[in-house]
């Protein structure tokens, strides 16, 4: 485990030693589970999967606050604030976690740092996908294309910094591409983009994305994956398509205030674990294209943020992708 996921789990569990009350109180009010987004997203959808069980479990109403804004920094910022005590918890992503983290700079808080694991809850794969009147079916298609191009294709993100903005130019790196980029103020800009036909390339995640290509709007060219999806079983991965570094897997998992005690994260771990192995939970999620994800532990989910954490630190440098 990294140094500093044990000195987090340490920290936590020296806090919760000191305060025996405070664990054995707890929740003693509703808790307040945080999303960082607007409401009607994947990570929206995971908190409120949860919330009602859980707050059967716990004793306790679970309350679904969104507070969207700056990639997830309003909600991070006002939870890692908040008193560890277990009744403000937040579910974060891969982007509002991961490369919020790695993109920090000199920020005093960090959700890295600010924050303690306690268990991923879903995954998420995601598709590279071209609007269904550009005149390719694969990655090597459109690969071939763009060097044929007098001028530079066109990727649409959900913004600068966003998973979609350092996968495509990942894929333009690596293979030997010259991409622009069209920076968008959020997911729900990306598919009138590509029907416009404003980009040629743009990546979305499963769900939502099947509705268009079910009605021929869209196609997909790879799913961002180590393995094929049972959605679209004849669609690649971007593995097979000769990208062996392009893996991108849109996690959602529940972190608490760091020094929230240990009793208490392996009360919520294990209670979340359990929603999360239901059957009519799992069915509910496997028709949103979603796969549910517990970790082991809160220690294990901390070395799978931290490798996360890395892989997007080291991206964002190559490419020299920083917030405004």
């Amino acid at each position: 485990m990294p140094a500093i996921h044990r000195r987090l789990l340490l920290g936590s569990a020296l806090l919760a030693a000191g305060r025996p009350a405070l664990a054995q109180a707890w929740p003693s009010r509703p808790v307040r589970l945080v999303v960082p987004l607007v409401p009607g997203g994947t990570t929206d959808l995971i908190a409120r999967v949860i919330a009602d069980p859980l707050g059967r479990a716990i004793g306790q109403n679970v309350v679904v606050e969104n507070r969207p804004g700056a990639n997830g920094w309003i909600a991070n910022d006002h939870v890692m604030r908040e008193r560890p005590d277990g009744h403000t918890l937040i579910v974060n992503n891969v982007s509002t976690h991961g490369i919020n983290s790695a993109m920090a700079g000199d920020r005093a808080l960090v959700p890295s740092r600010g924050l303690t694991p306690i268990t991923n809850l879903i995954e998420a794969a995601q598709l590279f996908l071209a609007p269904a009147d550009f005149p390719v079916s694969s990655l090597a298609e459109f690969v071939a294309r763009a060097k044929a191009s007098p001028t530079p294709l066109v990727y649409a993100s959900a913004g600068v910094g966003s998973y979609q903005h350092i996968d495509l130019e990942t894929f333009a790196r690596r293979a030997g591409i010259s991409l622009t980029h069209l920076p968008l103020r959020g997911a729900g800009e990306m598919v009138p983009v590509m029907l416009r036909g404003d980009a040629q390339i743009t990546e979305f995640n499963i769900s939502s994305a099947m509705p268009h290509i079910q009605a021929g709007r869209l196609r997909p060219l790879a799913v961002v994956s180590r393995e094929r999806v049972a959605q679209l079983p004849e669609v690649p991965t971007t593995i097979e398509a000769g990208f062996p570094d392009l893996v991108t897997t849109l996690w959602n998992g529940l972190f608490a205030p760091l020094g929230t005690p240990a009793p208490i994260l392996a009360t919520l771990h294990a209670q979340v674990t359990r929603i999360l192995r239901d059957p009519e939970v799992l069915a509910n999620l496997e028709r949103q294209a979603v796969r549910a994800t517990p970790s082991g532990s809160p220690a294990a989910f901390a070395d799978y943020v931290g490798a996360d954490v890395a892989r997007w630190t080291a991206l964002t440098r190559e490419f020299s992708i920083a917030l405004n």
